[in-house]
């Protein structure tokens, strides 16, 4: 394996040990992934604990495909992977598929149009991620008709089985993410489903989120609220204020609704929804540990002194000598322009 690989599976461990859950992350683990395979393109599509879709990304996916993964999901992964690749090399035993030599009718299959010939797409390779034996996660990696997979890539998107298995399972607190300085409201009727006003961030939060089933049209304006504000609405009947939270790319989305005016004013009541990205504060410690000029080893170490830990931890962590340790710990003091544990410590949090 390349260092430069290398590098990409190190980053990806990171990212997957953040505690953020799948969604957070999911646009880096994309980019990592297709680098990885030197695919064209990749879909992360992920659900949660009970089967449901939760949410998808794709750097390309129009919005007809989202529409299909959000509210045809058993039919598009009922099977290993489906009758979307009714003839992929694959069974119930193997998590991944490898479309080798595809039969005529998977050319005029609706989901070839959706998703392999919008992007000019022949090949793809699948990975699906379960956790206590039900689907959490499905990887679809596209390459063009040129760049055939091998059954040696298959076994290479295998490597990342357990880091996506770890996102998945390990989620932080609840007192461990930041909230944006940058809101959005929507102001609907008391049913949920007719749009009255919007401002703040609120268009751009929703076109950014790609939430699958929620009928969000990214390339056109949005008109009508999402399927989330009808049943905000519908909890508002018992509570005065009731919130959710959807996992999105890049983060999360908060969700708060609250009635504006009692039904008994003289005027018809509304509904406040405020929206808000929350984005975990190790993850983002993560993200600016990888931007920096560093081996994986120093990574490493710089993420022991960002959560507070110390140079003990670090020789018990890594297994490196103390004369070992002082090399990196020069490089990363260096890299950061300190001169001591305490400021890197200091720097780093």
């Amino acid at each position: 394996m390349s260092y430069r690989n290398k590098r990409k599976w190190h980053e990806l461990d990171l990212l997957c040990r953040a505690g953020a859950g799948l969604g957070p992350i999911a646009p880096a683990v994309s980019r990592i992934l297709r680098e990885l395979l030197d695919a064209d393109a990749i879909l992360l599509f992920w659900l949660d604990d009970q089967g449901t879709p939760a949410g998808l990304f794709h750097e390309s996916t129009p919005d007809c495909a989202i529409e299909l993964f959000g509210n045809d999901y058993d039919r598009f992964f009922g099977s290993p992977f489906g009758d979307n690749i009714p003839e992929a090399d694959t069974d119930n035993e193997r998590p991944s598929g490898l479309l080798m030599n595809p039969r005529r009718d998977y050319f005029c299959a609706k989901t070839f149009s959706l998703l392999m010939k919008a992007g000019d797409h022949l090949h793809n390779l699948n990975l699906k991620v379960e956790i206590e034996n039900r689907p959490r996660a499905v990887v679809v990696l596209f390459r063009g008709p040129r760049k055939q997979f091998k059954r040696g890539d298959e076994s290479y998107l295998l490597q990342a089985q357990p880091h996506l298995q770890r996102a998945i399972e390990s989620q932080l607190a609840e007192g461990r993410w930041e909230r944006s300085d940058l809101p959005g409201h929507l102001l609907v009727d008391p049913s949920g489903r007719s749009l009255l006003a919007m401002c703040g961030q609120a268009s751009k939060l929703l076109e950014a989120c790609a939430i699958v089933g929620q009928d969000v049209r990214r390339s056109e304006s949005i008109t009508l609220p999402p399927r989330f504000a009808e049943e905000l609405c519908l909890r508002l009947e018992s509570s005065a204020v009731t919130h959710d939270i959807l996992d999105i790319p890049w983060g999360r989305l908060r969700m708060t609704a609250a009635r504006m005016n009692e039904p008994n004013a003289g005027v018809a009541s509304q509904v406040l929804i405020s929206l808000e990205m929350e984005v975990p504060r190790r993850l983002k410690t993560i993200q600016n540990i990888l931007n920096l000029s560093l081996s994986p080893l120093q990574r490493s170490i710089a993420l022991i002194a960002a959560e507070g830990g110390s140079r003990a931890d670090c020789l018990n962590s890594t297994g490196v000598s103390k004369e070992a340790l002082k090399k990196h710990l020069t490089a990363i003091y260096r890299e950061l322009g300190v001169n001591s544990w305490e400021e890197l410590v200091k720097v780093l949090q």
